[in-house]
């Protein structure tokens, strides 16, 4: 890994090494070009990302579960590594020309995230420039605080289980990025969840909720797979500029409305959540204890949302985050191919903790 001069890098080595008996201050500072296949493990987790990446083509860089990326806010120049436009010059990213293996597990998940905290666009992202698609994979993998969370140019990388939420666009895909992206949520992002230009992607089993403008915006061009998806809850709309059967309830579609691509346009029910509270006291079915009769009526007229009701503070924080709730209608709906069944040989559930563990390509 050619990214700072050998003396420098040797220096980096020992403070590491000093350090290592101080968890919390031992960091690996990373940026410049790679050029060979190289390894960021959990012994030299986080990664401090303080200038460009370029992953240079036939290089490999391997990601291993678990590993923390912190990507900083100002860049290091390197006049040899090509800016992409004017808010690339000032900020990092991470530019893959070869090809990027970033797997994590359900347990052990791969985080991208602002070294200053939550600080929005504070990074430009992941850029896959005509990235291998045989080995570039992002799975299990959760990216937030950039510009663009996860940009696909003239290449079809696999993204799958990941989190993308508060960046500006969540998944960038742009002249020919043909992305796969399976079991996703895209959520919280400022712009839009997805954006397409001049691409051919696939959408499977993802749920794209609560962005601040658009879910998914199109370009009239494009024409995208988008298929058993959930889509709700986008401030500015859920789709701009698609197809106009996208997000159009199908008549007859029953209790949970789905478009003409098995698309289903309501709310994903994540445990935990005030819409997860509001089915619990919906549930007939449930015992009626003490703390649901304190939580009925009475406590529709004295809190402003559920999310301050009792049952809502109860289940906060129970479960892990965008878990489904029992009575959400991501569940048992994504996909019905073999290949996206969950662990249990059921078919898949939506989001990221559905489908296999393992998605062969």
């Amino acid at each position: 890994m050619k990214q700072v001069p050998q003396s420098t890098f040797f220096v980096m080595t020992v403070v590491a090494l000093l350090s290592a008996a101080s968890p919390l201050n031992a960091e690996t500072k990373v940026w410049g070009i790679i050029s060979k296949d190289t390894k960021w493990t959990l012994d030299g987790s986080p990664y401090r990302v303080i200038g460009d990446i370029l992953v240079k083509r036939n290089a490999r860089l391997s990601i291993f579960p678990g590993v923390k990326i912190l990507c900083s806010a100002t860049s290091l120049k390197d006049t040899s590594i090509a800016q992409y436009d004017h808010l690339d010059s000032f900020s990092v990213a991470i530019k893959v020309e070869g090809c990027i293996e970033c797997v994590g597990k359900k347990d052990k998940r791969i985080i991208f995230a602002p070294a200053s905290g939550d600080a929005a666009c504070s990074w430009y992202g992941i850029i896959l420039n005509k990235a291998s698609d045989q080995y570039t994979d992002i799975a299990f993998t959760d990216i937030s605080g950039a510009f663009n969370g996860i940009t696909a140019i003239d290449c079809s990388p696999l993204v799958r289980n990941c989190v993308v939420d508060r960046n500006n666009v969540g998944v960038n895909c742009l002249s020919k990025g043909n992305a796969r992206v399976y079991n996703c949520v895209i959520t919280e992002n400022f712009t839009t969840g997805v954006k397409l230009l001049s691409a051919n992607p696939t959408f499977f089993n993802n749920i794209i909720v609560f962005n601040k403008n658009n879910g998914l915006w199109c370009d009239g061009i494009s024409r995208v797979t988008f298929q058993f998806n959930c889509v709700w809850g986008n401030a500015d709309g859920n789709f701009l500029e698609c197809d106009p059967e996208l997000g159009v309830a199908v008549k007859g579609s029953g209790k949970i409305p789905v478009d003409e691509n098995h698309n289903i346009i309501s709310n994903p029910v994540f445990a935990g959540s005030e819409y997860d509270s509001a089915a619990v006291e919906k549930d007939l079915t449930l015992a009626t204890d003490r703390s649901r009769i304190a939580d009925t009526a009475l406590a529709r007229m004295l809190y402003k949302s559920l999310a301050d009701s009792l049952a809502a503070k109860q289940r906060k924080g129970r479960y892990p985050r965008f878990w489904l709730s029992k009575y959400s209608p991501c569940i048992n709906t994504g996909n019905p191919a073999r290949e996206f069944k969950d662990l249990d040989g059921t078919r898949s559930d939506m989001g990221i903790y559905g489908g296999p563990e393992y998605l062969g390509k």
